[in-house]
């Protein structure tokens, strides 16, 4: 038998009843966390599908953009022939639309996520530019009933390009995220005593 110290332990080792309650209470932490987790995304997401609405109203129309290029080449003292200003105009627009539906997309597809939102699965990809694709269908709609807005399909397809954008930035992520960790894993490996040589 191990010896026994002053607090009843055989041999050092914990009691079994305190290593259970332990592990419990380690499991119901990590359960909290990812459960906090989730709500702060799907929170985000529909914070931010809010936003893209409420850019959608008059307010922010192309009279709008033309005053942000305008301000911008004032602030720089740059003059442009009106159609490269129109041109400049097209671009600040369709990379907002490109920007805030790459977002969103990124938020819908941490909030499928379980146990880790961000690990890539190729179905939940495909539902998540799905998802974006319909809101897009939806802002649209509701353009064509702004005064000053209309709606387009082309910035539809922007859209829905914005959030394959993001889905694959995902993918890269992960990849690349998996190829360190497999490049540190082996050269700890390589490290160990037991594995050098000489």
């Amino acid at each position: 038998m191990g010896a026994v110290d002053e607090h009843g332990k055989r041999g050092g080792r914990t009691p079994p009843l305190q290593e259970r309650l332990s592990s419990s209470a380690a499991i119901v932490a990590g359960d909290l966390n990812r459960l906090q987790s989730k709500v702060a995304l799907r929170l985000a997401t529909v914070a931010w599908a809010v936003l893209v609405f409420y850019l959608s109203t008059e307010r922010f129309g192309s009279d709008f953009s033309r005053a942000v290029v305008a301000q911008a080449l004032m602030l720089l003292h740059i003059s442009v022939a009106p159609r490269t200003f129109h041109i400049l105009d097209t671009l600040l627009r369709k990379s907002a639309h490109i920007t805030e539906y790459g977002i969103l997309a990124f938020l819908v597809y941490g909030s499928f996520g379980e146990q880790q939102p961000f690990r890539w699965r190729l179905r939940q990809a495909m539902w998540c530019i799905g998802i974006v694709g319909l809101y897009s269908l939806t802002d649209e709609l509701h353009q064509r009933y702004v005064p000053g807005r209309n709606a387009s399909l082309v910035d539809c397809g922007i859209d829905v390009a914005g959030a394959a954008i993001a889905v694959f930035m995902i993918y890269e992520a992960r990849r690349l995220f998996r190829r360190v960790s497999r490049d540190q894993g082996s050269g700890a490996r390589r490290e160990t005593p037991g594995n050098r040589i000489g």
